[in-house]
């Protein structure tokens, strides 16, 4: 009888380990999670970032605290996340601020350079070129030339996620 209790528990453990970070903070927002934390440490380049959650901490690289708005950010500055639903950080911005707009984009995979760093979309207007964030890039690895797909920018018109179109 003891077995299923704990198996139960065991269970319940591992969903509130699994569960995306923070996700009740801040709340869901378009199938994204965001949360908050703060800068607990720069090394570097790269922002380390405490959660109130007590999961893990993350980091945000140079690329993204510049594009973000972060390149002058503090020890001890609060900051907001976004990650997607593979818990992969899409967007960050100091707390207050808002996120930039995301925006979607459909077209077909024409090209994806060897180091993911850009993709070329066709499209019925013609052929689309966009920078890849380094953290979206390792999604192409799945992803063949033809295939359609759906990218979502940041504000700075950086490929931030990238999924098959439906």
């Amino acid at each position: 009888m003891r077995y299923p209790l704990y198996f139960l528990l065991a269970v319940a453990a591992v969903l509130v380990l699994v569960a995306p970070a923070g996700a009740g903070q801040l709340g869901e927002k378009g199938g994204h999670y965001e949360f908050s934390g703060v800068i607990y440490k720069i090394q570097s380049g790269l922002l380390f970032v405490k959660t109130d959650t007590g999961l893990r901490p993350r980091w945000i690289s140079q690329n993204r605290a510049e594009r973000a708005g972060l390149h002058d950010a503090k020890i001890g500055d609060a900051v907001n996340m976004m990650v997607d639903s593979g818990n992969q950080l899409i967007d960050t911005a100091l707390a207050g601020r808002p996120f930039g707009e995301h925006r979607f984009f459909a077209g077909t995979l024409h090209y994806a350079d060897p180091y993911w760093s850009e993709i070329k979309l066709s499209t019925p207007s013609g052929f689309e070129r966009f920078d890849v964030d380094t953290l979206a890039g390792s999604k192409l690895s799945v992803f063949q030339e033809g295939t359609p797909v759906t990218v979502e920018l940041d504000a700075d018109n950086v490929v931030v996620d990238i999924s098959r179109a439906r």
